[in-house]
């Protein structure tokens, strides 16, 4: 039989006697993207595939698990300017003008910001005029097209449905999603919904991640059976061969194969930058008693040597970037956070007849007819219920 906590633990340590909460934490612009895969349009020939595939992907989950609360984390378009204000190279790939958005009129800061504009437009268009540039695919034009349109309108839905959502101007998603994980509370369990593998490293016993592209759940538990070494290190993997995506630099000449095999430790336990760079030293010096020029890149890695622009300590910068401890968020970002996680919702003004007015005015047309609405949405009834009830009951405890 269970035994029960005693009163003056539970009084020192009120986690231990709380009960089990489950929170389903989306990232939001990833999962909008791939559900662009639906291409769906309405009798006006207006797109809506990727609101109707984002619901369906929340309904299915729900349906998996009766979780008690669902947040939803956008990225804005100039989130990403706080990584930028620390690596001016930050998604420079993706032709993001963070410098015009930095509120800064001194003449030096002027100057400095169109030099580093010149020299990252000067590299990029040499590397376009070396390959042929892609045309967009179909699905890229209709993310382009029809994103923020088909954001709002979630939005518009979530406040209907009791789906918290926060997104900040100057806030990346997923420090708004490692924000909420540093700071939820012990007894709450969390599905972090991505297919964006930055997002693994807050895996913990208490947190795993549903990747949607391969409909898989990763945890601390699969994580190496799935990727080859264990969950605990991909933050030190990424500060050492960086990103191509978001153009976050590696050490120079080093893979992801180099560095396993350097350290094949990276698959059983956690290792550090030092441990690295000593082991890199090793490896020099191994060579030298073997007659053997040291290899550049075990150099490189002693030295934090990149091919991209640092102004300042690689390892420093990197991991300032790249680890999800130590979230990037605005101060007004930060206050949203605090002031949605875990707090009532207050029900007036909420409510399904809304929702399906909503959908009959966007002319959704596989969910206005009201047996397909009843249906698609009766598994968001259960969430609903509970908010309202949590509100109800904080109103009866605090007498309001």
């Amino acid at each position: 039989m269970a035994q029960p906590v005693k009163q003056t633990i539970a009084e020192l340590h009120p986690e231990l006697s709380e009960k089990s909460t489950y929170s389903l934490i989306i990232d939001g612009t990833n999962l909008l993207r791939l559900s662009f895969a639906d291409t769906r349009i309405n009798t006006n020939g207006v797109h809506y595939g990727g609101v109707f595939q984002f619901l369906l992907q929340i309904k299915i989950l729900l349906q998996k698990k009766d979780f008690d609360y669902v947040y939803v984390f956008f990225d804005d378009e100039d989130s990403g300017i706080l990584r930028y204000q620390i690596y001016n190279d930050y998604k420079a790939n993706r032709d993001k003008n963070y410098a015009e958005k930095i509120d800064d009129s001194s003449d030096y800061m002027k100057a400095y910001n169109a030099k580093l504009k010149s020299m990252q437009n000067a590299i990029y268009n040499k590397e376009k005029q070396q390959k042929e540039k892609r045309p967009l695919t179909d699905n890229e034009k209709l993310v382009k097209e029809n994103f923020a349109r088909e954001r709002s309108i979630l939005m518009k839905y979530f406040n209907e449905l009791y789906i918290r959502w926060v997104f900040d101007d100057k806030t990346e998603g997923d420090d708004l999603i490692a924000y909420y994980i540093k700071n939820k509370k012990p007894s709450d369990k969390v599905v972090i919904v991505s297919a964006d593998e930055d997002l693994t490293q807050l895996i913990s016993d208490t947190v795993c991640i549903y990747n949607p592209r391969i409909k898989t759940f990763v945890s601390h538990k699969n994580f190496k059976e799935l990727k080859g070494y264990i969950h605990e290190n991909v933050v030190i993997k990424k500060i050492f061969c960086g990103d191509t995506s978001d153009n976050i630099g590696n050490i120079d000449g080093l893979s992801e194969s180099r560095l396993f095999e350097l350290m094949p430790e990276i698959k059983e336990r956690p290792i550090t930058i030092n441990e690295v760079k000593d082991r890199a030293a090793l490896k020099i010096e191994e060579r030298k008693q073997q007659k053997k020029k040291p290899l550049k890149w075990h150099e490189n890695i002693i030295n934090g040597v990149s091919k991209r622009n640092y102004n300042g300590d690689f390892y420093d910068i990197n991991n300032k970037i790249i680890n999800l401890s130590m979230p990037l968020l605005t101060n007004e970002a930060k206050e949203e956070m605090d002031a949605t996680m875990y707090a009532p919702m207050d029900p007036d003004g909420r409510s399904f007849a809304n929702l399906y007015q909503y959908i009959v005015d966007d002319n959704l047309t596989d969910l206005k007819n009201h047996d397909r609405f009843s249906s698609f949405f009766s598994t968001f009834k259960s969430l609903a219920d509970k908010e309202i009830k949590r509100y109800n009951d904080f109103i009866k405890k605090n007498n309001k």
